[in-house]
């Protein structure tokens, strides 16, 4: 038997297998490899795109279906097709898919400086003002557009994946008391994925939502899965792996969840847990 046969890894990115600005080092490059090689399976979930996570994942070996959009698609990286999806504006929750397009307008007309990204299967929409975009967009990869609101309002034909907004912490507050008087936070799940970043998914939807997707599919029946993350919205997804660890950067909430708090993302989080593989999963590695 392989030493990592069974096993699954799946990670967040930013702030967890990435330091912040750069990307996945060959440290722990090596590391997956070497996982892989060992029988273990590698997979990340994160709140970006595909396409924008490819530019940081140049020889990474990624041979499990990844998690995007922050739980509301699977993917299966390596056919590049879209396995499951979880429409923001379909869900269980939703009674009102029209809503959206109306909140959206409303965040329009309150918070004029705000960047506002609304994500479809395909495309990052940028239903805002040029001049209130993120700055991470040019650098990090995205396939994004600007665009009028109405271009994205028919949600028949382009069904929401997860709507995005990013402002000052005051401000942002001020959008998630919108979201709870419209009536759209009842009918979602939303959180912040870095302190100025407020995300709306579907009700229910989380990274950890799709573990369990991960987990009916006959090649990862019965593997156990360790979940590594960061931030708040990677909560769900610690809680649903069988070992959680946190990076030794991780906000303090999520270290409290953890299982196991590692290093820094600077310091190579795969080289980490593959030095204390025996002690985190009670199983010597031979």
């Amino acid at each position: 038997m392989k030493p990592y046969e069974n096993y699954l890894i799946i990670s967040d990115l930013d702030g967890t297998i990435i330091p912040r600005g750069g990307k996945v080092s060959e440290a722990n490059k090596k590391a997956i490899a070497a996982f892989a090689a060992g029988g273990g399976h590698f997979g990340i979930a994160t709140g970006r795109t595909p396409e924008a996570a490819a530019g940081y994942l140049g020889g990474v070996d990624i041979t499990a279906p990844s998690v995007f959009f922050n739980g509301s698609m699977l993917y299966d990286w390596q056919k590049k097709e879209v396995l499951v999806t979880r429409p923001l504006t379909a869900g269980d929750g939703v009674k009102d898919p029209t809503l959206w397009p109306l909140f959206a307008e409303r965040c329009l007309e309150l918070f004029p400086k705000a960047c506002l990204e609304v994500y479809t299967e395909d495309n990052c929409n940028i239903i805002s003002n040029p001049q209130n975009d993120d700055p991470r967009l040019p650098h990090e990869y995205y396939k994004y557009r600007h665009c009028s609101l109405s271009e994205v309002a028919n949600l028949m034909r382009t069904p929401w994946l997860k709507f995005f907004a990013s402002d000052e912490p005051a401000v942002l507050r001020c959008l998630e008391q919108e979201a709870e008087a419209m009536g759209t936070a009842a009918q979602s799940h939303h959180f912040y994925s870095e302190v100025n970043y407020l995300e709306f998914v579907s009700k229910g939807v989380s990274k950890g939502s799709m573990l369990a997707e991960i987990r009916k599919m006959p090649a990862f029946r019965g593997m156990k899965i360790i979940a590594l993350g960061d931030y708040l919205n990677d909560r769900e997804l610690l809680e649903q792996a069988d070992i959680s660890i946190a990076s030794g950067n991780a906000h303090e909430d999520l270290k409290k969840i953890a299982d196991f708090t590692g290093c820094p993302a600077e310091e190579d989080l795969i080289v980490w847990l593959l030095d204390h593989f025996a002690k985190i999963t009670g199983k010597e590695a031979k």
